[in-house]
């Protein structure tokens, strides 16, 4: 029989066995059978059959698939998972651990160098590590010898920033200054410009690029072979800024468009350049969105390369997604000002930099989202940034459109199980009071153009935390009282 998707927000199935599974709108069935108030169907994933079972017959399918977007969680870093109606796969960000890459080929299980999934498109923000250093662990994947834990890719496309990050220190061991971490620069009007933007990292000087994009130009040569043979054309390497053009025709035919917002170019002594970003104050008025240019410090090449992230808005329908790295107020402040404020609204938004106080408020309020997702995570005190801000979850329900908003993070998302005391691996006659990771903060939304569902898993089987909703022509969100759920079919 054709495949259909499930058309209620969540359905439970009963395998033979008894044991129960859940799964969600859009996911894809095969009706395998019909009869006595029951459906047999097949669920299928990306890659296959994933469960075989018992639906009841009232479960409502539907004929055509929806937009699908996950917010891995990655712990402090950035993942997500883009999947268009017909199967597209795009992937912004990737994290710096092995999360994303483990999160993948669960997804998208039994690949091979032969039949590996084809990405139609990996997204780099920008270059910070845990925004790409997990991409590489899709490559290092491929060595571990337990096939539940491999995955091959072939990615289509690779785009970026442009901006490719040297060593902390020179080849004469000196520290580097900060205006020289990417490469040449011009002065010009009292401000400081980057002009190295690269199309691909290669054509970095190897000793100029630091470990991180040495491992990075490693996977895509990596890759490179594989690509050709199974896709017929080599990997694009692309620089994408706010006047790229057709860098995402790829996804018209489905109806999706995406307008690209940043990061914002200027021409400079005949070339396109990026302007260097300064230090922002450190005081409460980094929440205001009233900094002026004299109350900003040196030249910071962290905020150079956060805030001038690729950020872009994804219009499927009715509804529209903002993505924007690792924004901050100074990089939201000038796009703000930029464009006008229509072309900021989104019902969905890729909250900046995992929560960070350094936002722009006024940039919230055009953007007026009914659905925040932040990413985030405690995991080491070196990674310790105090990830979300209270003032900025505050921000964002100040923000938002819609009475309540609905922020889901990763990290909240998270459950953790009490273990109690067990023994200290790496030390004898300790014990240490432990916890387990039980379910991790993925967050979904998937919508028709119309219709949107957002929701979460938790520790407790079966529950979730989802939310309904529908967005007009004009932007007008209209939630449902609650999400339709059915339950599995009783054994007989």
């Amino acid at each position: 029989m054709a495949l259909r998707y499930l058309d209620d927000d969540i359905v439970n199935l009963r395998r033979d066995d008894g044991s129960e599974a859940q799964f969600y709108w859009g996911d894809k069935v095969e009706v395998l059978s019909e009869g006595d108030g029951v459906r047999r169907v097949a669920i299928h994933g990306a890659r296959g059959v994933v469960a075989e079972g018992l639906i009841k017959a009232e479960a409502r399918l539907r004929d055509s698939g929806l937009v699908r977007l996950s917010m891995v969680d990655v712990q402090q870093g950035d993942g997500l998972i883009l999947e268009t109606p017909e199967g597209k796969v795009v992937f912004i960000d990737g994290g710096d651990n092995q999360l994303f890459a483990r999160h993948a080929n669960a997804r998208f299980p039994n690949t091979s160098d032969a039949d590996p999934i084809v990405v139609d498109l990996i997204l780099i923000t920008h270059g910070d590590a845990d925004h790409f250093e997990g991409l590489s662990e899709l490559r290092a994947s491929e060595r571990d010898n337990r096939p539940e834990k491999r995955i091959f890719v072939a990615p289509r496309r690779v785009y970026h920033n442009g901006l490719v990050k040297r060593p902390g220190k020179t080849a004469a061991n000196k520290k580097r200054a900060e205006k020289d971490m990417f490469g040449a620069t011009v002065e010009s009007d009292g401000e400081t410009f980057v002009t190295e933007l690269v199309d691909d990292p290669v054509e970095v000087p190897a000793g100029e690029r630091n470990s991180k994009f040495e491992t990075w130009i490693k996977t895509l040569a990596a890759w490179e072979s594989r690509v050709q043979r199974v896709t017929g054309a080599p990997i694009e390497r692309r620089r994408l800024d706010h006047l790229t053009e057709g860098a995402f025709d790829f996804l018209a035919s489905e109806g999706l468009s995406v307008e690209l917002l940043g990061p914002i170019s200027e021409e400079v002594q005949g070339a396109r350049a990026l302007r260097f970003l300064r230090d922002p104050p450190d005081d409460a008025n980094l929440m205001l969105g009233t900094i002026a240019p004299a109350q900003r410090g040196a030249l910071s090449a962290s905020h150079t390369i956060n805030g001038h992230s690729i950020n872009f808005r994804l219009r499927y329908g009715n509804v529209r997604f903002l993505f924007t790295g690792d924004m901050n107020q100074e990089a939201s402040e000038r796009l703000r000002e930029a464009m006008p404020a229509a072309a900021l609204r989104a019902e969905i938004l890729k909250a900046p930099h995992h929560g960070s106080a350094d936002f722009d408020m006024e940039f919230l309020k055009e953007i007026g989202p009914v659905v925040s997702l932040i990413s985030a995570g405690d995991e080491s005190e070196a990674k310790e940034y105090i990830h979300p801000r209270a003032t900025l979850m505050a921000a964002l329900g100040k923000a938002s459109r819609t009475t309540p908003a609905v922020i889901f993070c990763t990290e909240l998302a998270a459950f953790f199980k009490t273990l109690g005391y067990v023994q200290d691996p790496e030390m004898d006659n300790r014990k240490v009071f432990a916890f387990e990771r039980t379910n991790f903060g993925i967050a979904h939304v998937r919508t028709d153009g119309e219709r949107v569902l957002a929701f979460t898993h938790s520790g407790k089987r079966f529950m979730n935390e989802a939310y309904r909703f529908t967005v007009s022509p004009t932007g007008e969100v209209e939630f449902a009282r609650a999400v339709a759920k059915v339950s599995a079919p009783r054994r007989t």
